[in-house]
């Protein structure tokens, strides 16, 4: 007896539900993403002029030879800074933010003020930790390593807390917990784009409060503070939105007249009032952080000098 066959149609065969991930990548934010995408390609220059410097250069070559391209990569990461505080605002105006622009803008973050700043300080140090006139600092490659290791380590854990810890909303925005990303890598910039300006006669300013072994310091240190910023990266410290800050409501007079010298300085020597603005910012959050403690402690003390003395009733508290 033979069984009779019969041709599936197309109804018996169960409905598979579209998933909703991939729903939602058809609906992305055009606007915020390019100006990210802009920042994330600024980092990846700024990483390729390095890297087109240890190309060109011969071994040995002294640090005058590549140092435009040095240059190059710092202004790139500073350009960068600029898409990095565009972005998440038009976002926001434009009523455009979504979970797939917050990922795509750490993913930039980690490259352009995770990796390079690491990366272009690393190539920094070991260019002036050899045997030749170049020769600053003695050569611990794997120091080195660890060095700018840590900060991108470091530069990684911060962006991935502040995915965690932070909505969309504008107030989250005004402050942070840690010294946040894009400021430790303007840090490193400036203090290599001071640095180039060592043999630059058109800096003036900076050659003038600065002397030829304080622009030595700022490679000899490099190590330190690249763990330095990372640690602070991961810290608790907080630390104001700087640009909220300065534009938000009224200020004193003094302030508004270093303002306008800092303003000028910039005009006249950018990287020097980049390193003074930079490094200010990281002093600020640690004074925040100093002055919080002992508030802290001090309301400490006086909780425990009200406490009533044993035996005595209290004043039952109600839930």
């Amino acid at each position: 007896m033979g069984v009779a066959m019969t041709t599936p149609r197309i109804d018996d065969f169960p409905v598979v539900p579209r998933r909703r991930g991939l729903r939602r990548l058809k609906d992305v934010p055009v606007l915020p993403s390019l100006i990210t995408l802009g920042n994330l390609f600024c980092g990846f220059l700024a990483i390729a002029k390095v890297a087109d410097a240890l190309r060109l250069a011969p071994p040995g070559a002294p640090f005058a030879t590549v140092v435009h391209l040095f240059e190059v990569a710092v202004v790139l990461v500073f350009v960068a800074l600029i898409f990095d505080a565009l972005d998440g605002r038009i976002a926001r105006i434009t009523g455009q933010s979504t979970p797939f622009g917050a990922q795509l803008d750490s993913m930039a973050d980690m490259v352009t003020f995770g990796v390079a700043p690491a990366f272009v300080a690393k190539v920094l140090v070991d260019w002036h930790a050899q045997g030749d006139a170049n020769g600053m600092l003695p050569l611990h490659p794997k120091l080195f390593y660890a060095a700018a290791a840590v900060y991108v380590l470091c530069a990684a854990l911060r962006l991935a807390r502040f995915n965690v810890e932070t909505s969309a909303d504008e107030e989250d925005h005004r402050s942070f917990k840690g010294l946040p990303s894009p400021a430790a890598a303007m840090v490193v910039c400036g203090l290599i784009a001071l640095f180039c300006t060592k043999n630059n006669p058109d800096a003036e300013l900076g050659h003038l409060l600065l002397k030829p072994e304080h622009f030595d310091l700022i490679v000899v240190t490099m190590p330190a503070v690249l763990v330095l910023l990372g640690l602070l990266m991961v810290s608790r410290v907080p630390y104001p939105h700087a640009l909220h800050t300065i534009l938000k409501g009224r200020h004193s007079m003094p302030f508004l007249a270093a303002l306008v010298v800092m303003i000028i300085v910039a005009a006249v020597e950018w990287q020097l009032a980049l390193v003074v603005c930079t490094t200010g910012y990281v002093a600020w959050g640690l004074l925040l952080w100093v002055g919080r403690v002992v508030i802290r402690r001090r309301d400490d003390d006086d909780d425990d000098d009200g406490e009533p003395e044993p035996g005595a009733r209290t004043q039952p508290s109600r839930n």
